[in-house]
This record gives structure tokens, C-alpha cells and sequence, in this order.
């Protein structure tokens, strides 16, 4: 193959051309500016990524944080890991103010007393206030039922290995309505008491014909609460711990609540110093009311409790 000389001339100046500066750059490594440095400006790791770490935090994470991820999820999120002492506050609290009162709230009435409840009793029967112990169960004839003072006291006439003895019971007028028993009614009288490391007392009034409950009465406390629930049979008696510290030993003991039910009826809570009635029928209910109780007053008995329960005829 021939080649003439103006081949030869022209191929000599385009190999001895110099190239153009800058030229390679543009042309030969497009990956570093129009590759990775575009990249990097638009997708962030190499412009505001790296390069403004303090930024990325406020900026960069944040900005992407609040637009992408965590942020939608997260307001909560935000909320939640960002302020974690707000949520443990605002989230969880609000969930567990549900919670709070049986867990870690105590409910208001373990610090506000009812300026009505009143559980005292007064009762005056042979030995009642002599010794330590007393157990009695005798039958009595109801002589009277009088109102003074706001105190209501039915007097009888019980007999006793067969002698006749007074006897009396007083406790405050139920609002309520009176009592739901009347002069010349039979009925029994069961006495309770136990000062051996306690200070336990228990009275009950029933009707003698069926056994039904007219009135309960209780003060102090027992190992194991022996004796209380057996004395408000057929209900149901408790207590329950739901007042913060409860359990703990010393002082004047923690705020109790005593919880009392008719089975597939009526149920009445009623804490320390608070009081209440548990229906029975639309003409007559039980008015209670409970005076101190409380637990860790003493290591001799779980819970320490005044409760006055007393039947009564609504609306008179």
C-alpha cells in the first residue's frame, strides 16, 4: 500500500498535537466529579455526610431522620428515644396511669379521709372489758332501739348459762337510713376477743330465726386475719394492699382497703377511713363504714381494722 506524502504530513501533526490541559479530567475521569462528587452531592455521604458531621446530626440524619425514617414512625420515636425521660413520663405513664393506681399510683383516698366514716362501738356485756379473752354466743331478746346524739344503741336481755344479763350495743347513725331491727325481735349475740399479742374484738348481731346478718363490728387484728371474714359470713370479707408502702413495718402502718361482696350481687371497696354500702335489695342495704385500717402496725398480724357494718331500711 502506497502512501503519499500529504498522508505522511498530516499524521505527523496530529501526533506532535500537545493535549489540551484538563482535558483527561474531563474526559478521561468522569467518576470523580460528575460521578462520585455528583453523587456525593446529591445523595449526602461525600458533600454533607462526611464532610459536615456536626451538620449530619442536625442536619443530614435529622433531615433525612424526620423526612424517611425514624421521624414518621418515631414522632413517637422522636419523643420516645430523644426524650426518653418525656416518655417515660408522658408514654409509658399514660399507658400506665391505667396501671399507676394498682402499681405505682396509690389512689387519693389513701391520703384523704372521709370525715364521716366512723367505726367506733360501744359494747357493755358481763366481762366485755375484763381479761384478755372473751368467746361468747348467747341468744338475746331486743328490749329497745334509741337515737341520741347521732349514735343509735339497741339494748337486750340475753341469757347466759341460764341467768338473764343486760346487755347493749352503740355505733353511729348510718345516713343512710335506721337499723333494720325493732324492739322484742330475737336474736343472737356472738362476742370475740383476743388481747394474747392482738388486740382483736369481733360482735355480731344476727336475727335468730335465719341467722341474717343485722350487725358486724370489728377492732384490731389477728395472725392470718382469723376470725374477720368468718364474722361478715355470708358476704365476703377481705383486704387488699393497694396503697404505696403497704406492707412495710413501723410507724402507724400503711392505709389498707377492705373489700366486701353478696356473691353474684353487689361488691364494696372501701379504704381506710372511707365509707360506703353494699346493696341488698331496693328497701335495705348495708351501711359501712371503715375506721383505721392498716397494715404493718404490728408482726403479729397482717392487717390491723375497724369496721362498722350494720343492716338499714333506705329512705326513712
Amino acid at each position: 500500500m502506497q502512501i503519499s506524502l500529504n498522508h505522511l504530513v498530516a499524521l505527523t501533526m496530529v501526533l506532535a498535537l500537545p493535549a489540551c490541559p484538563g482535558g483527561g479530567k474531563e474526559t478521561g475521569e468522569p467518576g470523580e466529579t460528575e460521578g462520585e462528587a455528583t453523587a456525593g452531592e446529591t445523595e449526602g455521604p461525600a458533600t454533607e455526610g462526611p464532610a459536615s458531621v456536626g451538620q449530619t446530626e442536625t442536619e443530614g440524619p435529622v433531615t433525612a431522620g424526620e423526612t424517611e425514617g425514624p421521624v414518621t414512625e418515631g414522632e413517637t420515636a422522636t419523643e420516645g428515644p430523644a426524650t426518653e425521660g418525656e416518655t417515660a413520663t408522658e408514654g409509658p405513664v399514660t399507658a400506665g396511669e391505667t396501671e399507676g393506681e394498682t402499681e405505682g399510683e396509690s389512689p387519693a383516698e389513701c391520703e384523704q379521709a372521709d370525715p364521716a366514716a366512723n367505726a367506733a362501738f360501744e359494747l357493755v356485756f358481763k366481762d366485755w372489758d375484763a381479761g384478755q379473752f372473751a368467746d361468747f354466743d348467747v341468744q338475746c331478746v331486743v328490749d329497745a332501739v334509741s337515737v341520741a346524739d347521732a349514735a343509735v344503741t339497741t339494748a337486750m336481755t340475753c341469757e347466759v348459762d341460764g341467768a338473764s344479763e343486760p346487755a347493749s350495743l352503740r355505733f353511729a347513725v348510718a345516713p343512710e337510713g335506721p337499723v333494720d331491727w325493732e324492739a322484742g325481735l330475737a336474736v343472737r349475740l356472738q362476742i370475740e376477743k383476743d388481747f394474747d399479742l392482738a388486740s382483736k374484738r369481733i360482735v355480731q348481731l344476727r336475727a335468730a330465726s335465719d341467722d341474717a346478718i343485722l350487725a358486724v363490728v370489728t377492732s384490731g387484728g389477728r395472725d392470718n386475719n382469723s376470725g374477720y371474714p368468718e364474722a361478715f359470713l355470708p358476704l365476703v370479707y377481705g383486704y387488699s394492699l393497694v396503697c404505696q408502702g403497704a406492707g412495710e413495718t413501723g410507724g402507724d402502718g400503711t392505709p389498707a382497703q377492705i373489700d366486701l361482696s353478696d356473691p353474684g350481687k353487689a361488691e364494696l371497696h372501701l379504704i381506710s377511713q372511707h365509707r360506703g354500702s353494699l346493696p341488698i335489695d331496693a328497701e335495705h342495704a348495708y351501711a359501712v363504714d371503715a375506721g383505721a385500717v392498716v397494715v404493718g402496725e404490728s408482726s403479729h398480724y397482717p392487717v390491723s381494722q375497724e369496721v362498722l357494718l350494720r343492716r338499714v331500711r333506705l329512705g326513712e
